[in-house]
């Protein structure tokens, strides 16, 4: 199984912030058996992948991609277009897209469906509110979203699919699910994805949420978490490298 460390720098990075977080980033070794994604706004996709041209341990992925191929979608990328940017990743249906965006369950069955077709790999999120998890309704709001988004997929088996688990609570706060909480969920998960037609396909399931230097290490023992999707840490060249020393 492989794992992961991806991170979701949302749109906190302009260039120069770019250029100071690269002063000695892409000098670090990259030598642990997990994988390095960076995921940069769309309009400095290019410029990313330019700087870590000649590092082989660094993928470059995009947030998020338009549920339509081409056409009259005023502000909207591509699947090809991030294809052309030599994007090998790319985040779906996270919780900042539905809450602020009003994405749904169908919007990102779209995407994936559009993903699936290709080589690049899909991050698919999933994740409950705080309203959710204090109601006791976690597990059947997740089984619903996983079911929904990968309804009527046949994924391709020639490449990874990737599920984060976000607990929308936790994004942002400070505030990790406990240890307990993701292996239960993480457990639950990995049973429900056990039905939906994954066709052989290898399922990579990722934690987010507050994810740290101090809590990462103890996550990492949970055998059913494969890494993590990191967003405001990952930020800071020398949080993101810790973490991912963590593996």
């Amino acid at each position: 199984m492989n794992k992961y460390c991806i991170a979701n720098w949302k749109m906190y990075m302009d260039k120069s912030k770019i250029d100071s977080y690269f002063e000695d980033f892409l000098h670090r070794d990259f030598n642990l058996d997990c994988k390095v994604v960076l995921c940069p706004s769309s309009i400095h996709i290019d410029y990313v992948n330019k700087l870590v041209d000649n590092n082989n341990n660094i993928n470059i992925g995009s947030q998020d991609i338009s549920e339509f191929e081409s056409g009259a979608y005023t502000g909207e990328n591509s699947l090809n277009m991030i294809i052309e940017s030599n994007c090998d990743y790319c985040i779906i249906g996270h919780s900042e897209r539905r809450q602020l965006f009003s994405e749904s369950d169908a919007n990102i069955n779209n995407k994936l469906r559009l993903l699936n077709q290709t080589n690049v790999i899909p991050i698919v999120c999933i994740g409950e509110t705080l309203d959710e998890n204090e109601s006791g309704i976690t597990r059947p709001v997740l089984e619903n979203q996983l079911k929904r988004i990968f309804n009527n997929i046949d994924l391709n088996n020639s490449k990874d699919c990737i599920i984060a688990y976000e607990p929308i609570w936790a994004i942002g706060t400070g505030k990790s699910a406990d240890i307990e909480t993701i292996y239960s969920v993480h457990k639950f998960l990995k049973n429900i994805i056990n039905e939906i037609n994954t066709n052989n396909c290898n399922i990579c399931l990722l934690y987010g949420g507050s994810v740290n230097e101090d809590n990462a290490a103890e996550i990492l023992e949970i055998n059913e978490v494969d890494g993590f999707l990191i967003g405001s840490a990952s930020i800071i060249a020398d949080k993101f490298y810790n973490i991912y020393n963590k593996f």
